[in-house]
């Protein structure tokens, strides 16, 4: 008999993420499998017709859909036997993790809280709600041992599991000849540095005037970032805003570095797919990066915030292609971690373990080999 399971996480939208290309992945990788009979329950729920101009309201719209999102856990949690959250910090801990937490308890389900957030730390020193939530959960798993080290600090014993990246979606291409052809695929927020990653390339194109620098993704920082490409006067820069994940492979193919400025992460998903994809990776050292990226082995690293080491290395990689292929090579290799093949059995033994466990405790109980 399979296991019954509910996926609660953040719908793929006008704006989207690593949650919710996660969730979305999760979800459709166990349609195709009889061990797990998945539902998903979308923490950010569609609006009937009639109340649709709520969308435009910020705040009031969050407020709105909070009887909306209860209902539909309600509903999904009566028919299954372990309940998969994904969880962010701060505000949306609070108005999608909580919830659920909640109803999981009076449904007399088992919980899990899937942790993605670079900025885990603060969120945990600030929060005792978060911290007394975590603890009371019967799995925490987190996508990086960074994140892991940070949960540790204050008792909360996670189980790391890998983001997942099917590598067959992303057609590999050896750059020969490597061409100036810049990629971002962080969303326009502050966080993710994309002032960074533009002033980085205004430095390249000094060096090579035939370059250009595609940004994807969406976000508030977006006319903030149109502007500065206007004051330095730049070339050859699109910014095309969200893309589907269907959309991507073709993306990365038409793209031949990928860069990344981000000032707080932890596991991002688009330097995996851009090692599936053959680009070089370029980006600076913060968070939890440095666990997927080598210095010098499957991509250069740079100090975070500093713009001028960025772009020295995608200048670097352009005048040695040679180094372009062994990195792109050996990331590549790397991405068989992330694969559906190898993530499987690992879910399958944290969700059963989640399942078979005798009752709440303060952290995670069971030692799982995740090697094995």
């Amino acid at each position: 008999m399979s296991l019954k399971v509910a996926i609660v996480g953040p719908p793929l939208a006008v704006l989207f993420g690593g949650q919710e290309v996660q969730a979305d992945a999760l979800f459709a990788l166990w349609q195709k499998d009889p061990e797990v009979t998945a539902t998903f329950v979308p923490s950010r729920p569609a609006f009937p017709k009639a109340l649709s101009l709520l969308n435009r309201v910020p705040y009031l719209r969050t407020l709105a859909r909070l009887p909306l999102y209860v209902i539909n856990l309600f509903r999904a949690f009566g028919k299954v036997e372990l309940v998969h959250v994904f969880a962010g910090s701060f505000g949306t801990f609070l108005v999608a993790t909580v919830p659920a937490f909640v109803v999981a308890r009076v449904r007399g389900r088992r919980i899990l809280v899937h942790y993605h957030s670079g900025r885990c730390d603060e969120h945990l020193r600030r929060s005792i709600l978060t911290r007394h939530i975590l603890r009371a959960c019967d799995v925490v798993v987190v996508p990086s041992e960074y994140l892991a080290a940070s949960f540790r600090v204050h008792g909360i014993s996670p189980v790391v599991v890998a983001n997942v990246v099917d590598p067959g979606r992303y057609p590999y291409r050896e750059r020969d000849p490597l061409q100036p052809r810049l990629l971002c695929t962080r969303n326009l927020e502050a966080h993710y540095g994309i002032d960074i990653v533009v002033r980085a390339f205004g430095r390249v194109q000094r060096e090579f005037p035939e370059a250009s620098l595609c940004l994807v993704g969406s976000g508030q920082q977006a006319p903030e970032i149109r502007r500065l490409v206007g004051e330095l006067a730049l070339n050859h820069v699109q910014i095309v805003g969200a893309v589907h994940p269907d959309g991507m492979p073709s993306i990365y193919n038409q793209s031949d570095i990928f860069v990344n400025g981000s000032y707080i992460d932890c596991a991002p998903v688009s330097i995996l797919e851009a090692f599936c994809s053959g680009l070089p990776v370029v980006t600076t050292d913060v968070g939890g990066i440095p666990y997927l990226v080598e210095h010098e082995r499957t991509g250069l690293l740079c100090p975070t915030g500093n713009w001028v080491a960025l772009a020295e290395n995608v200048i670097y990689l352009l005048r040695h292609p040679d180094m372009v292929r062994s990195l792109a090579e050996r990331a590549r290799q790397q991405t068989d971690l992330h694969s559906w093949h190898s993530l499987r059995t690992v879910w399958l033994r944290v969700y059963r373990a989640a399942r078979e466990r005798p009752g709440p405790g303060n952290s995670y109980p069971v030692a799982l080999d995740m090697d094995s």
